[in-house]
């Protein structure tokens, strides 16, 4: 409860600050199905989208509250390289060949299922289904069920996967891939900071940024952030005690690649992952291969953020 006290109050501090006032809608409004049967949710403060036709990873991130702009990492695959980058809150699986992945932009994954809800009468999307395999796109053989639900500044999830008893992977992540052209800094709760540059990889290495739940548990909560001159992603762990025995879990962060040389313009982009296996080169034993863990996603207006903290 502390924790979580320490992190609304940031949040409440930094709306405060952004003198941009926002009109939350009627709950009733926020979480609606589009045309092409994407679920959109728009309450005033943030918008998300998640694409049907990949698996209802998100696709579109924006926090009203803020600049208003597009934060996710939406160049089309004809502009830039990583296909499978370029999704926020996307679930992914890499064994020793190919792996398999909820969204991927060149492939279209059809064993997903989404159903808005509600919880305690705030608006839910549930999504059930299995990843794709990335190598003839065919259904995985890893389930999935995500329930997300929505509050005013943030998102709760529950998340739970399952998969084949024996199997081994590199990494086990969710992936929350964004923009590098608004993005300053990543900083995290073991105390990393990492000031990002527009254009250019200042992590390329994500086995390298791995930390674990113990370094990363200093006492006030286990979380990583991205922010810019408007606004602030947070990502923080609700029960972190689920994935400290297991022995590769934490989070990493990718930016990269500089753009230049063969990388075209765009390609360069920021991505925070939860990690149950991450931090390693070769593939690993997926123990216990059923898991339920919880995590919050804050969508945060932060334009005086240096005023009131500094910029270190």
């Amino acid at each position: 409860m502390k924790v979580l006290l320490i992190i609304a109050l940031a949040g409440c501090l930094c709306a405060a600050a952004s003198g941009k006032s926002v009109e939350i809608k009627p709950l009733k409004e926020w979480l609606t199905q589009a045309p092409n049967g994407d679920w959109v949710v728009d309450n005033g403060h943030y918008l998300l989208k998640f694409a049907k036709q990949h698996g209802y990873a998100g696709v579109e991130v924006r926090i009203f509250a803020g600049s208003g702009d597009r934060l996710d990492q939406y160049w089309t695959s004809e502009l830039t390289f990583h296909p499978m980058c370029r999704f926020f809150d996307n679930v992914s699986f890499m064994d020793a060949e190919s792996g398999e992945i909820q969204g991927y932009v060149t492939m279209e994954n059809s064993f997903v299922e989404a159903e808005a809800k509600t919880t305690d009468g705030q608006p839910t999307l549930v999504q059930k289904g299995h990843l794709q395999r990335r190598s003839d796109h065919a259904k995985g053989q890893v389930y999935f069920e995500k329930t997300m639900i929505f509050y005013e500044d943030h998102y709760e999830v529950e998340l739970s996967w399952r998969a084949p008893e024996g199997s081994k992977y590199r990494y086990a992540d969710v992936w929350f891939d964004i923009n590098d052209d608004w993005c300053h800094r990543y900083t995290n709760s073991a105390g990393d900071i990492i000031h990002l540059r527009e254009g250019l990889a200042d992590a390329e290495n994500a086995c390298l940024t791995w930390r674990s739940i113990e370094q990363l548990d200093r006492g006030y909560g286990v979380w990583m952030s991205v922010s810019g001159p408007r606004e602030e992603i947070l990502i923080a762990f609700t029960d972190p005690d689920v994935l400290r025995p297991l022995p590769h879990a934490g989070i990493t962060f990718f930016d990269g690649a500089d753009e230049g040389g063969d990388q075209p313009p765009n390609s360069s982009h920021e991505c925070m992952s939860i990690s149950i296996v991450g931090g390693i080169r070769e593939v690993v034993p997926f123990e216990p291969n059923e898991l339920t863990f919880h995590y919050r996603v804050f969508l945060q207006a932060r334009s005086d953020f240096e005023k009131l903290y500094g910029t270190d």
